[in-house]
């Protein structure tokens, strides 16, 4: 009777230590101020102009001006065929 129950005892042991709950992990991203220009760098060149970041600023109706990517300087034929894709910021 006694090695039954042992044996009763230690495998509900096992079972209850391989059924085990398991922690789901959640991820939370927090960003604070303008978006980082960091999709493409400081600058980059697309279809012959070069692109620079202007940083986000506060407007003269104390609004949020998001930063973007402005076209600086000239055409140069040397990047002509330089392509990216621009990412568009939503404005809210």
């Amino acid at each position: 009777m006694k090695t039954k129950l042992g044996i009763f005892i230690s495998i509900l042991i096992a079972v209850t230590m391989l059924i085990r709950p398991s922690a789901h992990a959640v991820g939370v991203d927090i960003e604070v101020g303008d978006r980082p220009y960091y999709t493409y760098g400081p600058t980059y060149w697309d279809r012959g102009y070069e692109y620079t970041w202007a940083p986000g600023r506060w407007d003269e109706h104390h609004k949020w001006v998001h930063g973007t990517y402005t076209r600086h300087g000239k055409f140069v034929k040397e990047h002509e065929h330089e392509r990216r894709h621009r990412v568009e910021i939503e404005q809210h």
